[in-house]
């Protein structure tokens, strides 16, 4: 049977200018640590996250990355 895992990925990812390669570096850290681990990289997804508000805030919703991982 099938295990799956989903990992937060970074949120906000701020980068000097013309170095994207670091924010692609970010994820692929993510996917390597949990390779070491024995997790097995499927897919990412996004989700929106909202929060219930304070008693005089509006609900924000949030958006997520999150990366799934699968182990046989």
């Amino acid at each position: 049977m099938k295990k799956y895992k989903a990992v937060a990925g970074p949120k906000n990812v701020h980068v000097g200018k013309g170095d994207s390669q670091a924010a692609f570096d970010l994820f692929a850290d993510i996917i390597n640590r949990e390779a070491k681990q024995g997790w097995e990289y499927h897919s990412m997804e996004t989700i929106t996250v909202t929060e219930k508000p304070g008693c005089f805030q509006q609900a924000i919703p949030q958006n997520y990355y999150m990366l799934i991982f699968v182990q046989e």
